[in-house]
């Protein structure tokens, strides 16, 4: 189960965008697909993993694109499955992980009362989602200005804005320390949310910059795909840092997109469940 989008398909709303200014495409750009492609690809690739035989994995999303998990769960039911674990295809810890997914599977459980209706934990914190950060900080350092002597890079993880209310933030804080570690000497990490909460992104560079002394800083979109929440908040947030520190060299890293290692996170899950029902014997 993913958020769902229909943007996504114009490199106007990817990374490549900002760091070209929209003269071309640079060589890192790893063409990252549209929210719609890359949930489909993501989705096979799920499928792949777990097995024909063991699961049949359906795609879907909680808005903008069809089916929404209601209408998925009544034709599972209708096709005469016994037993539906969803997992959530998402980043982080906030309201439709939580919230949303209560009143979602709630309202199910009381529809159809004869399902057995499981939910997997979200992709969280996991040591895979810290390596895939990494390898894209490092490719995107080869791009930045000589580094001033003494002065560390500094990392910028971005999440899409949640309220604090609804997500504090812990989990990423905990990545980002799996990514500085990763990274070693001459990297410091900072965390924001792209809007609604906090840490905003002018705090997290005023960490790095202010705090930390960074002469450069590498923004990474914690997000899977291009898109309006890149594009509007977390690009749009890189132009008003270049006003706030003009001395300091910005550069931006693709977005997650389709990675084998995030399937796999997914699919964990999933068995983690399955293991979990075996043992209960339900």
């Amino acid at each position: 189960m993913a958020h769902g989008s229909q943007r996504g398909a114009s490199p106007a709303e990817c990374s490549c965008f900002w760091q070209s200014g929209g003269s071309g495409t640079p060589e890192w750009c790893r063409h990252c697909p549209s929210t719609p492609t890359g949930l489909q690809d993501a989705a096979d690739r799920l499928q792949i993993s777990l097995g024909q035989d063991r699961a049949r994995v359906v795609l879907t999303c909680l808005e903008f694109i069809e089916p929404h998990p209601d209408q998925t769960v009544h034709r599972m039911a209708e096709q005469g499955l016994s037993r539906v674990v969803v997992v959530p295809y998402l980043l982080g810890q906030g309201k439709h992980v939580t919230l949303e997914m209560d009143e979602v599977l709630g309202a199910l459980r009381a529809e159809l009362p004869h399902l057995r209706l499981y939910l997997a934990e979200s992709l969280g914190p996991d040591p895979r989602m810290a390596d895939i950060v990494t390898e894209r900080v490092r490719a995107q350092a080869e791009y930045l200005p000589a580094r001033d002597q003494g002065k560390p890079t500094g990392v910028l993880l971005v999440k899409a804005g949640t309220k604090n209310q609804y997500d504090d933030c812990v989990w990423l804080e905990e990545l980002g320390r799996m990514v500085e570690m990763r990274l070693g000497l001459g990297y410091a990490v900072a965390i924001a949310q792209s809007h609604y909460g906090d840490p905003t992104v002018e705090a997290g560079a005023a960490r790095l910059v202010d705090d930390l002394g960074v002469a450069s800083i590498i923004v990474v979109p914690y997000i899977f795909f291009p898109g309006l929440i890149l594009k509007r908040n977390v690009l749009g947030g890189m132009d008003r840092l270049q006003k706030l520190y003009p001395g300091v060299s910005l550069a931006v890293t693709p977005p997650l997109g389709v990675d084998d290692r995030l399937v796999a996170v997914a699919a964990d899950h999933i068995r983690r469940v399955w293991d979990q029902v075996e043992n209960d014997g339900t």
